[in-house]
């Protein structure tokens, strides 16, 4: 892989984390947004944000972007990525983590493309990542923490 060379990049997912990174990579990357809400993936085809985002909503409308939105996790095939920002809705009666949403991510790339980096920005459980990649005989899934603020995600990205 060359410096500058342009990337392919799938995001699952299209909240706060989701959309900041698909936002922030598409300035020099072609970045696919994968969700499984109709309205959100139409809203971000029309370079309006889903959510409210100052950055996220001036760069749509106003930034050369490289980036789409779609329902298909086809996108996965072609990506030198997968950033699987999914949500991990967390019980804190039981304390758990539901990791349904990133594990099917996992799955549905280890089908279509084994061989993407998977990078997860979800908020998962301690000792998560080690136990897909075994689960899934896997090397190439990778945690990458976030920090970011809600309606400022993608300054804080910046």
């Amino acid at each position: 892989m060359k410096a500058f060379e342009k990337l392919n990049i799938a995001v699952a997912g299209t909240g706060y984390v989701g959309l900041s990174i698909a936002v922030l990579l598409s300035q020099h990357h072609h970045v696919t947004a994968v969700d499984i809400v109709p309205e959100k993936v139409d809203l971000i085809n029309q370079k309006k944000s889903p959510i409210q985002d100052d950055y996220i909503e001036k760069y749509l409308a106003e930034k050369n972007l490289d980036l789409t939105a779609t329902l298909d996790g086809e996108a996965y095939r072609d990506a030198d990525f997968v950033i699987i920002a999914a949500p991990t809705n967390y019980d804190s009666r039981k304390n758990f983590f539901d990791t349904s949403a990133v594990e099917a991510v996992i799955r549905l790339v280890m089908k279509v493309n084994p061989e993407a980096v998977m990078v997860i920005k979800s908020t998962i459980p301690v000792g998560f990542t080690a136990s897909v990649r075994e689960k899934y005989q896997c090397g190439n899934i990778i945690f990458s923490p976030e920090f970011l603020r809600e309606s400022k995600a993608l300054y804080d990205n910046l």
